[in-house]
């Protein structure tokens, strides 16, 4: 009877242990994805944050991209051209298969814009 009693509560204690753990992963999973999140807002603002004085000439460009598998392809095909010097916005869609670019003509061309998506491993090209 003893036995089955300090089994007992060894089996709730082993429960307690395990809710515990659960809630501690369940707090520290959220408080990645808040941080996550924060630092997408804080990054996106901060890449899409362009000054434009009326000497620049902005232009906008088309540009087809083949080899993407998923959004997430996409998104980080957006991030990198947004950190590409000369580039005003950038755009890019998984279904479209396809990215629009406002940049500076000045200070990149359309060809620099095709080569930084074909160094990250896809095939992009101009639309006409």
């Amino acid at each position: 009877m003893i036995k089955q009693k300090e089994n007992k509560e060894k089996v709730i204690k082993s429960r307690k242990n395990r809710v515990a753990l659960f809630v501690v992963i369940i707090c520290t999973i959220v408080a990645i994805s808040a941080l996550a999140i924060l630092m997408r807002t804080q990054f996106s603002t901060h890449a899409t944050t362009t000054v434009t004085t009326a000497s620049e000439k902005i232009e906008r460009v088309a540009i087809a991209i083949e080899g993407m598998s998923c959004s997430g392809c996409a998104n980080g095909i957006q991030a990198m051209l947004r950190r590409t010097e000369g580039v005003a916005s950038a755009d890019v869609s998984y279904e479209r298969k396809e990215a629009i670019v406002e940049y500076n003509a000045e200070r990149t061309t359309r060809e620099k814009l095709v080569e930084v998506i074909n160094n990250m491993g896809y095939k992009a090209s101009v639309k006409d």
